[in-house]
């Protein structure tokens, strides 16, 4: 078994506004960053796409044991506790197909900026994808 940690966050500027997600994933004593820019969205929508993104990144899901942290009480309700959704279905159908291909998958809630290392990095990564997301998408333009 792999045995992997993630730590997920989503960040908007407005709700709904420009947002990003960060994903930390440590395995091994390894540790990949991931941010990025998701245009206009919820704070919801960015939370449920990080954790869509870090499971993706997972080579051998069948094969992980995964802790995921959240400081989301909604991404914990709709991944463990079978929330009923009514906006953002597919997400949360895409979130939880990839939740069930993992070999063991343990989500926990952490209170959000509260001093968490790698939660307040997840945190950073998101926000900063908004910063580099928008400087990019006016640029462009």
């Amino acid at each position: 078994m792999y045995r992997v940690t993630i730590y997920t966050d989503g960040a908007c500027s407005g709700n709904p506004g420009p947002a990003g997600i960060g994903v930390v994933l440590i395995c091994n004593g390894h540790k990949k960053e991931i941010s990025q820019y998701i245009g206009q969205a919820t704070n919801n929508i960015a939370e449920i796409k990080a954790v869509i993104v870090g499971l993706s990144s997972l080579k051998h899901p069948e094969k992980s044991c995964v802790r995921l942290y959240t400081d989301s009480q909604w991404v914990v309700g709709v991944l463990t506790q079978n929330w009923k959704v009514k906006k953002n279905v597919k997400l949360v159908e895409e979130a939880r197909k990839l939740a069930a291909r993992v070999g063991k998958l343990d989500v926990v809630k952490v209170k959000g900026h509260a001093g968490n290392e790698f939660n307040e990095l997840a945190d950073r990564l998101a926000r900063n994808a908004i910063k580099t997301g928008q400087k990019k998408f006016t640029q462009g333009n």
